[in-house]
């Protein structure tokens, strides 16, 4: 008995982790043992989502349990605790400190191998919950990944580092907890030694979103992110012809101004596709394709592309209508109007809705072998008064 209790009291080590993101990692790994025998095991982990993560992170050395004999697994963990953590599990040169502050010498380890850069936590203070956002940016930049203003949780998930906090939820600015932290370690590990990883969809095309407003080439990869897009003749077609500056449209006259807040495209073949909250109800719409009216079904074999736009200032309401308006090019006209194999106009009603129906495997495209969206300022009656082509993506190289 006295020999648990002293095995307890070493392994307790005051390191704090924390939050609120659920990532879920295989129970399946070995608990440390000792000459065939269990090691250390806490009172608090058994049948814990995280309970492998848990141990494998004891075994490798860079956490331990409490004197209590207990992990606290929910207990939330500050940024210099996860940062020390880190420093620990890639096993890099920490040295030691003039500074009185436990801390200081895993910061200035983590600035040198840089996994950690000033400016990637907002203010100094180090003992503040460690956010899932700022959790993303270590972790990536531990990948030896560069990333702008918000892509970092959008890398993180896609490379399966963590997931969502709900189907399609983010929570950047939620706290972390010590059995997600220890999971995002321990998937990052991972990731370093060459697996590949199950990534959540919902969380990649959440964050495609969070980063710069739209998640088609997530979504619609095999429409808008094709691999001819990024030969050396495409360098700004697929995800590089969205530009951020593009977002904001102004016309030429200076009276009306717009943004996009958001270009969604919904898998209408996933019936559990988050974004689907975004529609009307789906009994109440239709599509339209000249004299042809059709429901739109629960579940099909097509793609919804929704804009959310919003008109910052109309000084000329005469001449611009309230809006902007997006629009396809480079799909073969259906002009039977008896499928969506080309972008169809969806109608709440009697209205028409800012959303277009697409096919996603019946669709054709024309001879330009470019498939382009549009955005424009409406004029009076129709016609447009301003046009701005938005995304571009090639067919053939």
């Amino acid at each position: 008995m006295m020999k648990k209790k002293a095995l307890v009291a070493v392994t307790a080590c005051l390191v704090f982790l924390g939050g609120s993101m659920p990532v879920s990692l295989s129970s399946a790994a070995s608990v440390p043992t000792v000459n065939g025998a269990v090691a250390v095991t806490f009172s608090d982990v058994a049948g814990h989502w995280a309970e492998g993560a848990i141990y494998e992170a004891v075994k490798r050395g860079y956490v331990t349990g409490y004197p209590t004999g207990k992990f606290l697994p929910n207990a939330k963990v500050s940024r210099a605790e996860f940062v020390k953590m880190a420093v620990s599990a890639l096993n890099l040169s920490v040295e030691s400190s003039s500074n009185g502050l436990w801390y200081v010498k895993y910061v200035d380890a983590a600035k040198t191998s840089g996994i950690f850069v000033e400016g990637d936590f907002v203010g100094t203070d180090w003992n503040k919950p460690l956010s899932r956002e700022e959790m993303s940016k270590v972790a990536v930049r531990a990948l030896d990944m560069k990333a702008e203003d918000k892509q970092w949780i959008y890398l993180a998930t896609k490379n399966g580092l963590i997931s969502g906090t709900a189907p399609g939820v983010l929570s950047p600015d939620g706290s972390t907890t010590r059995a997600q932290a220890i999971s995002v370690i321990e998937r990052m590990l991972k990731v370093k030694s060459g697996a590949k990883l199950v990534v959540d969809k919902y969380a990649v095309s959440a964050a495609e979103l969070y980063w710069h407003r739209t998640n088609i080439f997530t979504v619609a990869a095999d429409m808008f992110d094709r691999p001819e897009n990024y030969d050396a003749k495409a360098s700004n077609a697929g995800l590089n012809s969205w530009k951020k500056e593009k977002l904001t449209f102004t016309t030429d006259d200076g009276k009306y101004k717009a943004e996009i807040q958001q270009l969604i495209a919904i898998d209408m073949a996933d019936p559990k596709d988050p974004n689907r909250k975004l529609l009307p109800p789906i009994k109440e719409l239709s599509w339209a394709s000249f004299s042809t009216e059709k429901k739109l079904k629960e579940v099909s074999d097509d793609y919804v592309f929704l804009l959310r736009a919003n008109v910052i200032f109309n000084k000329d309401t005469k001449r611009y209508g309230n809006g902007l308006r997006f629009l396809f090019g480079g799909f073969v006209e259906d002009e039977a109007g008896l499928t969506t194999n080309s972008p169809q106009v969806l109608k709440h009603g009697k209205d028409t809705f800012d959303a277009y129906i697409v096919s996603k495997s019946k669709f054709k495209v024309d001879k330009t072998k470019k498939l382009r969206i549009y955005v424009e300022a409406l004029g009076s009656p129709s016609a447009p008064y301003k046009n701005e082509m938005i995304v571009k993506s090639y067919f053939e190289k």
